[in-house]
């Protein structure tokens, strides 16, 4: 039986009981959770393993969280916004002047937090150095012409987001994201979360199984649409899209392909880059006080004013 760890307040049992059953119903490794209302944290579980070793996964342990992290970037572009120095409605060429470049001097900041750009993925090949190199990224991410009308269409900007908003903050602040995002969302709230991870945290980290270890594929569906028996799994439906000709694909290994190989979110490497779309490190804890601290004041910070919220 899976240890788990942790405290779940009077009312929310049925959550620590959720919690539980992932490990014994759905074969979870390891994994964290935290939930907060009304700026206080109500459940906090954490239970398994951290990894081959079988390293306890308990409140000590970092996670990369992926897509949360573009939250965080938002944060920070709007607190830049709450304070006057940047405006939403402006042209990214206000503040990053060589993005106007392949027809897009037109596009609003607000269009790169919306995912309307057009830009989930630059024009050329890049490798995986290169993408961790933020003024290669960024110039690659200037240089590029949308993939379609910018503002005519929503398209899940999955790593080029962090990337977008991440370079006006840069240009505006004088800061990188992962500076930005330190000094003025985590270091207030006391979150362990970093967009860039030191060295010094690297030992406390979770490493991801790779999908395509996983034995048995997670079941979608009790049918396949496109089939009268076949079952649909996750891993069937990812290699129906992440072809390099797709633009689902083209997106989530963005830039430039340098993110086809699914190992590369356990290098180092990577976790020290900022990739303010998908490489943030934190744990359930950290993660849900942040946002907690969006909505209502929470350990003494309101992170951002309600009328920024509402």
């Amino acid at each position: 039986m899976t240890e788990i760890r942790g405290h779940v307040a009077e009312g929310f049992e049925a959550v620590g009981d959720a919690f539980e059953s992932n490990f014994e119903l759905h074969g979870d490794v390891g994994a964290g959770f935290s939930l907060f209302v009304d700026g206080e944290e109500v459940v906090s579980l954490t239970g398994g393993v951290a990894d081959a070793d079988g390293r306890p996964y308990d409140e000590d342990t970092l996670q990369l969280v992926f897509s949360t992290t573009k939250g965080a970037t938002a944060i920070c572009a709007h607190l830049l916004a709450e304070r006057g120095l940047l405006d939403l409605d402006a042209p990214v060429v206000e503040y990053w002047p060589e993005f106007g470049a392949a027809g897009k001097g037109d596009v609003p900041v607000n269009w790169l937090l919306s995912h309307k750009s057009g830009l989930v993925d630059v024009d050329r090949t890049m490798s995986l150095d290169e993408a961790l190199d933020w003024d290669s990224v960024t110039m690659a991410l200037a240089e590029s012409a949308p993939l379609w009308e910018p503002g005519t269409q929503h398209g899940y900007h999955a790593i080029t987001y962090g990337f977008l908003v991440g370079e006006i903050i840069r240009r505006i602040s004088g800061k990188s994201i992962g500076e930005f995002f330190a000094e003025e969302v985590a270091a207030p709230l006391g979150l362990d979360f970093w967009i860039g991870l030191p060295e010094s945290e690297q030992h406390r980290v979770a490493p991801l199984i790779p999908m395509s270890s996983i034995p048995e594929p997670m079941m979608l569906a009790e049918e396949d649409p496109a089939s009268d028996d076949a079952p649909l799994s996750l891993i069937a439906m990812l290699e129906q899209f992440l072809g390099p000709d797709n633009m689902i694909g083209r997106a989530l290994t963005a830039p430039g392909g340098a993110f086809a190989e699914e190992h590369a979110w356990n290098e180092p490497r990577v976790r020290a880059a900022q990739i303010p779309a998908a490489n943030g490190v934190t744990n359930a804890t950290s993660l849900a006080r942040m946002y907690s601290s969006l909505v209502v004041e929470t350990d003494g910070v309101r992170t951002l004013q309600p009328e920024t919220v509402d």
